[in-house]
């Protein structure tokens, strides 16, 4: 499996099918097999070059519990040695969850090595800046990885993690997560004006049982943004559902190429 280095933390990547670069950035505590495991992988391998990604601290990437690890201009930095161990200049980018997170801080901090954006179930405008005292991640955290898998089965009962993301997820490091969480609930939200500056073609979608106001909100700000609600969908079936999100990701990526050809 290949590493990418940025300043000595390794990021663990695969690469796999041919076409246009997509990079998949998975949500918090996931690793980059889950979008194989929803049906992602096998969907798209034959129409874009997929380089999936185990953020820091994920996976089998490097991960430290020094919360200053996870800054987001560190997270942009590790998708930009990908990219570079790979030769790529430019490339669409989807990231769910933590991984629209990543997106955002993308699309500001590198807008010249992305042609896409596509931010599922993710808003700059969280609350942010929070404690991590009374955070139910927090607190499952602390209790290792297994208390972070029984509250999430049952607050997500439709949401089943198949034999191998179980095995994946209790054999993370609960440490790094911990850390990476705390990153995450004192990083302040992004200024709508910062939001504002995000001029590159994007698909923002999220599960209207989620938070669609807040996402529709940063659509409504970015130049050239979209805006898509799954009806009836919570936070994780709208990752799950990969039959309902592929048609609309699907029409976007032909939207932006078939754009780009004829300015080119």
């Amino acid at each position: 499996m290949p590493y990418a280095d940025n300043n000595g933390i390794r990021i663990r990547y695969e690469v796999d099918g041919s076409g246009p670069p997509l990079v998949l950035h998975v949500g918090f505590a996931g690793w980059l097999e889950n979008w194989a495991d929803a049906g992602y992988v096998a969907a798209l391998r034959e129409t874009n070059r997929l380089v999936l990604l185990d953020p820091r601290g994920q996976g089998r990437s490097d991960g430290l519990p020094d919360p200053a690890a996870y800054a987001a201009n560190k997270r942009v930095g590790d998708i930009l040695a990908v990219l570079d161990a790979e030769g790529i200049d430019r490339a669409h980018f989807w990231g769910y969850s933590m991984g629209g997170h990543v997106g955002y801080a993308l699309g500001r901090l590198a807008p010249g090595r992305v042609r896409s954006l596509i931010l599922g179930g993710a808003s700059p405008f969280a609350g942010y800046p929070r404690t991590a005292e009374g955070d139910a991640m927090m607190d499952s955290l602390r209790k290792g990885m297994a208390g972070l898998a029984a509250p999430w089965e049952a607050e997500f009962p439709d949401c089943r993690l198949s034999p191998g993301e179980r095995e994946r997820t209790l054999s993370s490091d609960a440490k790094a997560l911990a850390a990476a969480r705390l990153a995450h609930l004192t990083e302040p939200d992004l200024p709508e004006d910062a939001v504002a500056t995000i001029r590159t073609p994007a698909l923002l979608y999220v599960g209207t049982l989620d938070e669609p106001d807040l996402v529709e909100r940063a659509a409504r700000l970015m130049p050239n943004a979209a805006f898509v609600a799954l009806a009836g969908l919570d936070h994780a079936q709208a990752f799950e559902r990969s039959d309902q999100v592929l048609p609309l990701v699907r029409t976007f990526l032909t939207d932006v190429e078939t754009s780009r050809t004829a300015r080119s």
